[in-house]
């Protein structure tokens, strides 16, 4: 018989984990690596508001999509606001819901926040910051990641670690409609470099080894990885300053990493080749034009 897991069965594995009163916590959440869950993405989020208490902050990815440029007319009527739904899953969804929740004004790295540092973290990241310029601010306030889910991609930092090196890429030409503070309604593009799910993970083994890593534990029947976002900074910068290609995943076929970056090996008929024989089965060329555009 499959195992429900409840509030309380929740409570008992974050505090095992580490999670404590008074955490700033920078959360990446996978809900189906948990199990069942009595309550789903709701039952977790308020066994997280227990735990860190009045004096806590939780803060959740909650990125709004974008478009390839230029939008069509269907698209132009999507505005992101405060409660646009994110793609970052159930649990992002969840405390966009909560009544206390505090979105950040970004148009589209857009962070759900609930408790104590919530408001003023969010509305210091405005359309003029850079899309993780909250994560950095989280770092100098000595706060914490917490993963779960083995499939998660990374804790976040790595992002600001890219951000602080320079490392730059040819940006996605891509966006969304977004109002700004005065109600005006007007374009977001994406300006800031993002990074290959895929890659991110390598740095996972260095945490350990380099002792950023406060808790590793079972969240329900998920990997639970709390970690120092201070120290998981350090690390990515000091590796990333020595080898700047360490995020880039190993997948030659990757276009992201194989072909955008300044640093990327740019190696076009390797790449061409490992792309076709890797799509070969459902080969659209049309699929390789699109890609192609939004990266141009």
């Amino acid at each position: 018989m499959e195992r429900v897991f409840t509030k309380d069965d929740l409570i008992k594995d974050l505090k095992k984990l580490g999670v404590k009163s008074g955490d700033l916590l920078h959360l990446k959440v996978s809900m189906r690596s948990i199990g069942k869950v009595d309550g789903g993405a709701k039952t977790l989020l308020d066994a997280l508001l227990e735990v860190v208490g009045p004096e806590g902050t939780l803060i959740s990815d909650a990125f709004v999509s974008v478009f390839a440029l230029p939008l069509t007319d269907e698209q132009k009527e999507q505005i992101a606001d405060d409660h646009t739904p994110s793609y970052a899953g159930a649990f992002a969804n969840e405390m966009i819901k909560h009544p206390d929740m505090f979105r950040s004004k970004h148009p589209i790295q857009k962070f759900a926040a609930i408790g104590k540092m919530a408001q003023e973290l969010c509305e210091a990241h405005t359309p003029e910051s850079g899309g993780y310029e909250l994560l950095e601010k989280m770092c100098e306030l000595d706060a914490v990641n917490l993963t779960i889910g083995k499939k998660v991609a990374g804790v976040g930092t790595t992002h600001v670690a890219i951000d602080l090196l320079g490392l730059k890429r040819k940006l996605p030409n891509v966006g969304t409609m977004y109002k700004d503070h005065d109600g005006d309604i007007k374009l977001a593009k994406v300006n800031w470099n993002g990074g290959c799910a895929h890659g991110f993970p390598k740095f996972i083994p260095l945490y350990h080894e380099r002792g950023a890593v406060i808790g590793y534990d079972k969240i329900g029947e998920a990997n639970g990885l709390y970690t120092s976002m201070k120290k998981t900074l350090e690390i990515e910068m000091d590796v990333l300053k020595e080898n700047p290609q360490f995020f880039l995943c190993d997948d030659k076929a990757c276009y992201s990493c194989q072909m955008t970056w300044d640093h990327s090996p740019k190696k076009k008929i390797r790449f061409y080749f490992h792309w076709l024989k890797k799509n070969f089965k459902s080969l659209s060329f049309s699929r390789l034009k699109v890609l192609r555009k939004a990266n141009s």
